[in-house]
């Protein structure tokens, strides 16, 4: 086993590796001590075939995730080794293989996220001058990539870096000498995780092959992305790294945001801090900031939306008022407001569901999730059928009821299932008749068993006996010591306890092969077509994709309207004309913060006299 581990380990040098044995993930050597150390893990040892024994730790697979966020949150990689093949019909050594690599910027798992902050890992190119920058998300499949141009390259990728906030940024070593100042600042100033590759990943050749294996198209052009570009150069760099971590080529990422920097206000590092947009300079927490007074979404998605537009202020005029007359028609209409906010409370996560789906980690419960969110889509979308503004009416297209996907689930999946999904209680009686008859005979058995314990029961004499059941000894009949001398011939002796005996008879052995045979058979029956559902669920990621965005902004705006309504805002006149002029004033954070009324007062600047120096 351990020349196997060795063999794993070679491949995945830069990574903690999970190597999973029993009912526990195993580290071993400098991985063991690293582990130890980070988590508080008692190290042990192994032996090896060396002369000292292997240092080890371990942590129960069951639990991991939260060991794996740990060791993600101190910027080590984690490398989890499955064994890919039935212990209990493995021939020799059971096989095993590296199924996930989990870094900072590719994290999917719910326990290891913040569900209203999105996950970006980034990639940054330069290619003929140009810088391209790539974001996605891996856990919701948001991805926006953008060309800088040379004039002011430095200081525009470090903007769009503290924008978005990575968790990683992926760079090559000719970043170097393109850029000593930008592989500074990310290597030593940004905050996050920084993972170098290889020149060939930023290859955009591999990109146009990589976009036309994913996305089904041959051109990178249908999206505006140049081809030979920076642009391109990062996206295949991400989506790259996205297919190599998760060694597959299922991924959330379906659509490309490409925008340009322009679209938004120009905020630098220090704008930010001080205007204290999403959380305040002294205790860098939520409350005191602007997200703080304006955040009263009632979805995840909203949640992560809403912080996004106020990171990134429009800088269009036209965007601005689109906005604005959607949130007017809004304020215009609580009880719309109202049964707004009532049909968006208990929205799950969609996006994040969907990409667990996507990656074959969703539950029976994740997917029963889905379900009731859908059965949500066409209730908000009825509320949206009368709406006037063009955004608002935007959004009433985009959402699909998905009525062919939530009554799929509804119609298989058990309200009852459990966590686990190779143990059965997943498909609902009545569904598959093969399950039912399974089913049948796993509680005819156990009927059995009543019956025989009460026939023994009756001709042995002995009242104390109990026919049981455990996983390791199977069906067995227990005696306490006083009655042991009634036992009959025909029971064979398994077991000696203090109390008494334990003991199996040809009958019972019959019974047991039976149910257990049922039992394995229904079990995987069950996760056969669970697995298919889910199969059936992720193949309609993009329409799940297009809905919660369309959620989203209907949850940012009506949180927009309500807050404009409880605080009595006023809608501003939006031009270019150059002034900025308002009447009774009042700072929207400060006035939330204070006990005492806050004083309006007027403002007044222009292109002429009334300016700040």
């Amino acid at each position: 086993m351990m020349k196997q581990y060795l063999n794993i380990k070679e491949q995945n040098k830069d990574s903690i590796l999970f190597f999973r044995v029993g009912d526990f993930y195993e580290m071993f050597f400098d991985d063991a001590k690293t582990a130890s150390e980070e988590l508080d893990l008692t190290l042990t040892g192994k032996d090896c075939g060396q002369e000292e024994r292997a240092p080890m730790c371990g942590v129960p697979y069951h639990s991991c995730e939260a060991y794996i966020a740990r060791l993600i949150e101190k910027g080590h990689k984690v490398a989890i080794c499955e064994q890919v093949e039935n212990p209990a019909t493995a021939k020799g050594l059971v096989k095993r293989d590296i199924i996930r690599v989990i870094t900072p910027g590719t994290v999917i798992e719910d326990s290891m996220l913040e569900e209203s902050r999105n996950n970006y890992l980034a990639a940054v190119a330069i290619v003929s001058g140009n810088a391209g920058l790539c974001f996605t998300d891996a856990s919701t499949g948001d991805c926006h990539v953008t060309l800088i141009p040379p004039d002011g390259l430095e200081a525009a990728v470090k903007d769009e870096l503290m924008r978005f906030s990575p968790s990683e940024v992926l760079v090559c070593g000719e970043l170097r000498s393109n850029s000593q100042e930008l592989w500074d600042f990310i290597t030593k100033k940004l905050d996050c995780a920084v993972t170098e590759r290889p020149a060939a990943s930023f290859d955009t050749r591999r990109t146009e092959r990589i976009y036309s294996e994913h996305f089904g198209v041959s051109e990178l052009e249908n999206l505006g992305i140049e081809r030979g570009g920076a642009m391109a150069a990062a996206f295949g760099a991400v989506i790259e790294y996205l297919y190599d971590t998760g060694k597959s080529r299922n991924i959330s990422v379906n659509q490309i945001d490409v925008y340009s920097s322009e679209q938004y206000m120009r905020l630098d590092m220090t704008a930010i801090r001080n205007l204290e947009l999403t959380e305040t300079m002294r205790t860098k927490s939520k409350k005191g900031s602007l997200l703080w007074v304006l955040d009263k979404t009632k979805t995840p998605m909203g949640k992560r939306l809403i912080r996004s537009w106020i990171e990134k202020p429009l800088h269009s005029i036209t965007a601005v008022n689109a906005r604005q007359n959607a949130v007017e028609e809004l304020c215009s209409d609580a009880v719309l407001r109202g049964e707004l906010a009532e049909a968006l409370t208990g929205v799950r996560d969609v996006e994040r569901i969907m990409t667990k789906a996507v990656y074959a980690t969703a539950g029976a419960r994740d997917l029963l999730g889905i379900a009731a969110t859908a059965h949500k889509f066409p209730v908000i979308k009825k509320l949206l059928e009368n709406s006037k503004c063009r955004l608002l009416r935007e959004i009433y297209e985009g959402i699909d009821p998905l009525y062919d996907i939530s009554s799929l689930i509804d119609a298989a999946i058990s309200e009852k299932a459990p966590i686990t999904v190779r143990e059965g209680g997943i498909i609902k009686d009545g569904y598959n008749e093969e399950i039912d008859l399974l089913r049948g005979h796993m509680k005819n058995g156990n009927d059995f068993l009543s019956e025989i314990e009460a026939r023994e029961k009756e001709r042995t004499g002995i009242k104390s006996l109990h026919v049981k059941y455990n996983k390791v000894f199977g069906y067995y009949i227990e005696v306490s010591n006083s009655f042991l001398d009634k036992v009959p011939e025909d029971y064979i002796r398994k077991q000696t306890l203090t109390n008494g005996e334990r003991f199996i008879t040809e009958e019972l052995k019959g019974i047991e092969q039976r149910v257990l045979t049922a039992k394995d058979r229904a079990f995987q029956l069950e996760y056969e077509i669970f697995d298919g559902i889910r199969k059936q669920t992720a193949a309609e990621l993009k329409r799940f994709q297009q809905t919660a965005a369309a959620i989203a902004k209907i949850d940012v705006l009506r949180s927009f309207a309500e807050v404009s309504v409880n605080n009595r805002y006023t809608r501003p006149l939006v031009n270019d004309g150059g002034a900025l002029k308002i009447i009774n004033g009042r700072h929207p954070v400060v006035e939330q913060v204070i006990s005492t009324p806050f004083v309006s007062n007027d403002t007044l600047l222009d292109m002429q006299e009334n300016r700040c120096a």
